[in-house]
């Protein structure tokens, strides 16, 4: 039986007066790749964000490869081969792409990270090895994309959460980032990916939850959500 590598349960979220989160539950086999799909607003980066340790749920439970980390800080997180790359991408545009890539390290508190590590960073976007000397503020939309998630590879997760990857992206560079989340799946990194795009989303994952107001709507497999089209207009 496959194991469990994220469990989320019943868990709520509130800013002040908005609830963002209300009761939500989740479940990620290890080795799956899943979307978290929704309208802005509807709790996806509260929920991703609660699984990275940069939020506490104010109710319920969240586990992570069998841990209970609810109360567990990002840096306990980043420890266990939880990884986030946020939203907006957020590399340092002073500092080269080879630089960039070498910060990963930090998140697992390492003064420099494994030879591997970076390796299979380079492997997985050869783009970026040929442009590693260049200040990373120079590079196109997609290239710090890939390197904001290259960054988050040198950590070595286990566990990839990606907020609107797709964000901002052409087509085909879309389709070229679709293609390198394949190749992590294949190298058995489980992968949760907040998104907008559903076309991207669906190339990316096997089945995904729908969120609106705080509460998911759908769980399931693509095929499922795409016979409801009632459902997929809530989320166009």
């Amino acid at each position: 039986m496959t194991a469990v590598a994220l469990e989320v349960k019943d868990v709520t979220y509130r800013y002040d007066a908005l609830e963002a989160l209300r009761g939500v539950s989740l479940t990620v086999l290890e080795g799956e790749a899943v979307a978290v799909i929704g309208v802005n607003g509807a709790g996806k980066t509260t929920l991703l964000n609660l699984a990275a340790g940069l939020l506490r749920a104010r109710t319920g439970n969240l586990h992570a490869f069998g841990e209970p980390m609810g109360r567990s800080k990002l840096r306990d997180h980043m420890r266990r081969g939880i990884v986030l790359v946020p939203e907006g991408r957020h590399i340092v545009t002073r500092l080269s792409v080879a630089d960039n890539v070498l910060l990963g390290g930090s998140c697992r508190g390492w003064r420099r990270p494994a030879a591997d590590a970076v390796a299979f960073a380079y492997d997985v976007f050869p783009e970026l090895a040929e442009l590693a000397s260049r200040r990373a503020g120079q590079l196109s939309g997609g290239q710090q994309q890939m390197l904001a998630i290259a960054r988050a590879l040198v950590a070595s997760p286990r566990l990839l959460l990606l907020d609107e990857p797709s964000q901002g992206l052409a087509p085909f560079v879309a389709e070229r980032l679709a293609r390198s989340f394949q190749q992590l799946q294949e190298a058995g990194i489980t992968m949760v990916i907040v998104e907008q795009n559903l076309s991207f989303a669906r190339q990316c994952t096997s089945r995904l939850y729908a969120i609106a107001q705080g509460l998911v709507r759908f769980t399931g497999t693509w095929s499922e959500f795409a016979a409801g089209e009632d459902v997929i207009s809530s989320y166009l």
